[in-house]
């Protein structure tokens, strides 16, 4: 997959159709939870007979999201949700806690060992953003990755 830069808004995620291959799970917000997110991700998206390089690449966007939600909000449950089209695959990471800000990328200096994630979903990613829920300060953010055509 080609990195591109990727067109970033801070809207709502895209509503995939009715027929949408749909799924989603809520974890503990801990690091011991992000592994778990990985495994259901990688499981889910083989049995939708997903390539296996949007799979990897949907692994990666979700351990990112999952993490910056377990070390930047206070949340207790992340919610992740996939949904799948024909030429689309809408990742979406909801935390219930209260972050200070609406995530974006920063420059991470080449010595520091966190803030490079957003920058990688950006550069994986087809489109992403990030909303309040409305809900009690939660957000959710989200990323597209491609889908080829059969």
């Amino acid at each position: 997959m080609a990195l591109t830069d990727a067109a970033t808004t801070g809207g709502l995620p895209p509503v995939l159709d009715a027929a949408a291959r749909r799924t989603a799970f809520v974890l503990p917000a801990v690091r011991a939870a992000v592994g778990e997110a990985r495994h259901r991700v990688q499981q889910q998206l083989q049995e939708w007979s997903i390539a296996s390089d949007i799979c990897d690449t949907a692994v990666l966007v979700v351990s990112e999201l999952f993490t910056n939600g377990v070390i930047h909000t206070g949340s207790r449950t992340i919610t992740c949700d996939l949904g799948a089209t024909p030429n689309q695959l809408l990742i979406q990471v909801t935390d219930d806690g209260t972050g200070q800000s609406t995530p974006s990328p920063r420059r991470a200096r080449p010595q520091d060992v966190e803030g490079r994630g957003l920058m990688l979903v950006r550069a994986v990613s087809q489109r992403w953003g990030a909303s309040p829920t409305g809900a009690g300060g939660g957000q959710v953010v989200w990323a597209t990755l491609p889908l080829a055509q059969a």
